[in-house]
């Protein structure tokens, strides 16, 4: 990129400013296109987008105004593909979606360590969690199109496996131990 690139000795840079300050900074390509911008959008938040040859916006990092870190990636067509963020309380998540731009896996660690993966369908239902729960330890939860567990799969601390089946209404079909 030629950024680290010094080729000039020290005495010939002693011209370069310490500081250049500007409300925007845009980067073009050899054809003058913009490939590169840095600048504050109106609601404080500071992004620096990337763009490909075609003129569209494949990568945007940014920090809200809540001082939460995100960066956003697109595929070819402009549809979001990928998001990770640092959430205000500090916890991390990836988003992954399909080429239509509907989330469809996340992934999360929560506050408490609960290491967490989300899987949705086309529709954006969550229908399948595995987590690591702290007091049950591994956890398999499947969901019906509309939302409701309908399988539990899990193994407790002293190794104890358990399943647990369900109904639409929630009422226990099966249960072990």
């Amino acid at each position: 990129m030629g950024i680290m690139k010094t080729s000039q000795p020290a005495e010939a840079q002693a011209g370069i400013p310490d500081e250049i300050r500007a409300k925007s900074f845009v980067v073009v390509d050899a054809q003058g296109k913009p490939r590169v911008e840095l600048n504050v959008l109106p609601d404080g938040t500071p992004s620096l987008c990337l763009a490909d040859a075609q003129d569209k916006i494949r990568a945007v990092l940014s920090v809200r105004p809540d001082g939460s870190p995100r960066l956003d990636l697109f595929d070819a067509q402009g549809k979001p593909r990928a998001m990770l963020a640092v959430r205000t309380d500090g916890t991390p998540v990836l988003v992954l979606s399909d080429a239509q731009g509907k989330p469809r896996a996340g992934l999360t660690v929560l506050p408490d360590g609960t290491p967490s993966l989300g899987l949705a369908d086309a529709q954006g239902k969550t229908r399948a969690m595995l987590s690591v729960v702290p007091s049950v330890s591994p956890i398999l939860e499947l969901s019906d199109a509309q939302g409701n567990t309908r399988a539990t799969l899990h193994v407790l601390p002293d190794g104890t496996p358990g399943i647990r089946l369900a109904d639409a209404q929630g009422r226990i079909l099966f249960s072990a131990p």
